[in-house]
């Protein structure tokens, strides 16, 4: 039999369970009441323009001027004034070579054309004595510089023979030998002539002389300015291959400099939009190596500088050169970039923001925000170019399209435009 506390106790617990039902459907019907907050998004008006089709290709960026630089006269590196990174300006030192060698040739050129000289001025207001002492004089001078030449030829074969200098080292030692004896030569003959003729004749052995000695002092020196090598143009040092105390000759590739003003983009095209692209239009550039910071890709704009009439063989592509501005010298030979070509312009297309379509069972849609309200809508697309879309069928101009926010958002549902 039940006691009264069991029946008391037994009440109360239905009692409790009477109000929590009570509770929870009194909440359910509240939740079912309370009005769904609209959701946040970004929209873009559909517009009307001109429409430009393009095609992307990709090409990389050259130094519009690249100049390798070698010695004209070989030798010795006394110093070094460059190095790679560095700007420099059209005439400005790089390295140096040592030049006592040069300086002496110099001097002893220098030494002749004034004793050439003399003997000319001697000659013509002489008489037959004084010539013979003047072509005797010369003579002897040309056998001298003989004789130092043949005594550094042995010298610098011997060297060579034993593999202690170059190949180019010993040809200029040869050079100067068989100089010296052409010279010792033409003076002999010079002398005996002299002693057989006189007057009118001496004259010219003289003027010929003088000539002769005045070629050998230019000569020489042009090889003594040589042996500074000089940047020819301005711009940057991206390459240095000589190092103080190492020979190098006239084949050492020492230097190349850069002109960082302007750059070249090269790419290849096809035979499908080769046609399109003339010297001089504008095209634009994109630099990933310049975008950075999730800004995307830089934009930079150059124009046609020249376009292959012929296709590579190996690649059936035509080749194309865009001249870019580079002043800030952002842009580095090696940098790769996409390069927009434009093939059609369509006038007045109605389009879409290409980040508003989405594609469900096979059909493309947008979500249309009117009246705080996103519909869904079938539409029919064309062309994109990357960031547009044309919208052939479903869509009018004018009309708000949702293009953010649109995630988990279905037809019917409340929007808050974004402003």
């Amino acid at each position: 039999m039940i006691s009264t506390k069991s029946r008391i106790l037994a009440a109360a617990l239905a009692a409790t369970a009477a109000l929590s039902s009570l509770s929870s459907l009194s909440c359910a019907k509240r939740a079912e009441a309370a009005p769904r907050a609209p959701r946040l998004v970004s929209a873009a008006r559909v517009e009307r323009r001109d429409f430009v089709l393009s095609a992307e290709y990709a090409s990389h960026i050259v130094p519009e001027r690249q100049v390798n630089i070698t010695p004209k006269v070989g030798g010795r590196v006394s110093s070094v004034q460059a190095e790679v990174g560095m700007l420099v300006s059209a005439g400005q030192a790089l390295l140096s070579i040592d030049a006592s060698d040069y300086e002496a040739q110099y001097r002893q050129a220098k030494a002749a054309l004034g004793s050439a000289r003399a003997s000319l001025t001697r000659t013509s207001d002489s008489g037959q004595e004084q010539q013979n002492l003047q072509a005797q004089s010369a003579a002897d001078q040309a056998r001298v510089m003989y004789d130092e030449a043949k005594s550094a030829y042995d010298r610098t074969k011997r060297l060579y023979d034993s593999g202690s200098v170059s190949r180019q080292q010993f040809e200029e030692v040869d050079a100067r030998y068989k100089a010296a004896g052409i010279q010792r030569d033409a003076a002999n003959s010079a002398l005996a002539l002299v002693r057989d003729k006189a007057g009118s004749q001496a004259n010219e052995i003289a003027s010929g002389q003088v000539d002769q000695a005045s070629a050998q002092a230019d000569l020489a020196k042009s090889q003594l300015e040589a042996a500074v090598i000089r940047s020819p143009i301005a711009g940057r040092v991206s390459y240095r291959n000589v190092e103080v105390g190492e020979f190098i000759g006239s084949s050492t590739l020492a230097f190349v400099v850069i002109d960082e003003g302007r750059v070249v983009a090269e790419a290849g095209l096809s035979e499908r939009v080769v046609g399109s692209v003339r010297k001089g239009m504008s095209m634009e550039l994109a630099v990933p190596a310049l975008g950075g910071g999730g800004l995307g890709d830089a934009k930079l704009e150059g124009r046609v500088d020249s376009v292959s009439p012929s296709a590579d063989p190996r690649s059936m592509l035509f080749a194309v050169r865009i001249l870019v501005p580079n002043p800030d010298g952002r842009l580095r030979g090696g940098m790769l970039a996409r390069l927009k070509v434009p093939l059609e312009t369509r006038l007045g297309a109605l389009l879409v923001p290409e980040r508003a379509t989405f594609s469900e069972n096979g059909g493309d849609y947008v979500l249309v925000a009117r009246d705080g309200i996103a519909s869904k809508r079938r539409v029919t697309l064309g062309q994109s170019d990357g960031a547009s879309v044309e919208a052939i069928e479903g869509l009018a101009e004018g009309e708000l399209v949702i293009t953010a926010g649109q995630e988990f958002l279905g037809d019917g549902d409340k929007v808050s435009i974004s402003p």
